[in-house]
């Protein structure tokens, strides 16, 4: 499976997470010029800089590691890191967004007066991947793209757009722009025998030549896809939400579950942009075996706060994309309660990690989860149901089946089968 798409964006990580659920393999290419990328991934510049395999083995450089000339020292004043000559500061040293970890992200050297005049990046690998020279402007005027042996292999012009590929053998070639460098390279790159799942529509001329049997459109939504459904044999939703009615050739990939790979765990979430969330304070008090984690984007107000000093209560004002992925993978139930707009589409992507859902008919974010048995009319009957939950934990992966049922979430066996005729080419 090859994914051809623009840039790296939330939309092609779930893309991705979906394939993993299945089991299916896949290789990504983005149309950018991105250096710090994972090894499955390659994009315009690293098609240029990154031929060897072993170019992708290594880890982040450590800021103590960075080559500096001799009695020259890395200073650092907590996230703050230098280059200190002995006199002066010669750089700030910007790290990864691991800070802890104390790893190089890019240098960025100074002139007279502390004025950035280049930048270079490092990858996710340690080496130095690509080298910015600034104007007095602090724009880019040329960018330098290096190989782990720190050859100049890529040149971008930036002003004029052009590209300039250095080979060891001296057979130079220069691309007028950067459309001509990725039609030169997407010829290259793109598979004989492999599905083909495009994100990127401008693309559709550069692949015409891909049998329509292996090739599928990811789309964000279901809107103006009829030109595009002409040309492409299966189009790929993946879009935050619940595809109301069957459309042919579209089919949904939100709401996906790997039933089988989820355990019960007294644990549950709720992600909220408001203190109003029913029913709460009392599923706290009369569940004190349940973990309740309560998530914002923001401040929280009093009526969650308050909260805290229950001890099965875990309040994440401000959460992290990364912790809140966290908690949708270890609980195993989400309560969908808070008044206001969802946040980040949470319920669905609690679904997604095997949750079962419990609210109120007068809260639920989605018309269709009123169908589902654990949302009821009042908190009463909403306690009756979570205590039946906790009383048999071996009714959780049927309670998950049954929303996937009631909701006609995307079944594992039929998208195996669907990527199965894309590569076959029979789609």
């Amino acid at each position: 499976m090859f994914i051809i798409a623009s840039e790296q964006t939330r939309e092609l990580d779930r893309l991705q997470k979906y394939l993993d659920k299945l089991g299916q393999p896949y290789r990504v290419f983005v149309t950018n010029l991105e250096t710090d990328l994972d090894q499955q991934t390659e994009s315009l510049a690293t098609f240029f800089t990154q031929k060897d395999p072993a170019s992708k083995i290594g880890k982040p450089l450590f800021f103590n590691d960075l080559a500096v000339p001799e009695l020259w020292e890395c200073w650092t004043l907590g996230i703050t890191t230098y280059l200190f000559d002995g006199e002066e500061r010669r750089a700030n040293v910007v790290l990864r967004g691991d800070i802890l970890s104390r790893t190089v992200d890019r240098v960025e050297w100074f002139g007279q007066g502390e004025e950035i005049v280049s930048i270079d990046v490092y990858n996710r690998y340690g080496w130095r991947s690509k080298q910015s020279l600034l104007t007095e402007t602090g724009q880019s005027y040329l960018d330098i793209y290096l190989n782990p042996q720190q050859e100049e292999v890529l040149l971008h012009f930036v002003s004029q757009g052009t590209f300039l590929h250095q080979t060891p053998k001296g057979r130079d070639r220069l691309y007028a722009n950067k459309e001509e460098m990725q039609r030169t390279v997407l010829e290259q790159v793109l598979p004989e025998d492999e599905a083909v799942l495009l994100m990127d529509k401008s693309l559709l001329d550069v692949v015409k030549e891909i049998p329509k049997e292996r090739l599928a459109y990811c789309a964000s939504d279901a809107h103006d896809l009829d030109e595009i459904k002409e040309q492409v044999s299966q189009i790929l939703l993946v879009e935050d939400g619940l595809l109301s009615e069957k459309i042919d050739g579209i089919t949904a990939l939100s709401g996906l579950v790997d039933v089988e790979q989820e355990s019960f765990q007294p644990e549950a979430m709720v992600m909220t942009a408001s203190q109003e969330v029913e029913g709460l304070s009392s599923l706290v008090h009369h569940f004190p075996q349940v973990t309740f984690h309560i998530a914002a984007l923001t401040a929280m107000g009093p009526k969650l706060t308050d909260l805290a000093t229950r001890s099965n209560v875990r309040l994440y004002p401000g959460i992290s994309l990364d912790k809140y992925e966290d908690l949708l993978s270890s609980c195993s139930i989400y309560l969908d309660c808070n008044r206001g707009e969802e946040v980040w589409s949470s319920s669905l992507h609690a679904l997604e990690n095997g949750q079962v859902l419990f609210g109120l008919k007068s809260s639920v974010h989605q018309e269709a989860y009123k169908n589902l048995s654990t949302i009821t009319d009042t908190v009463e009957e909403m306690k009756q149901q979570l205590d039946t939950l906790l009383q048999h934990p071996e009714t959780h992966k049927e309670l998950v089946r049954e929303q996937a049922r009631i909701l006609k979430l995307p079944e594992k066996e039929a998208l195996e089968e669907l990527f199965k005729r894309l590569e076959g080419g029979t789609a």
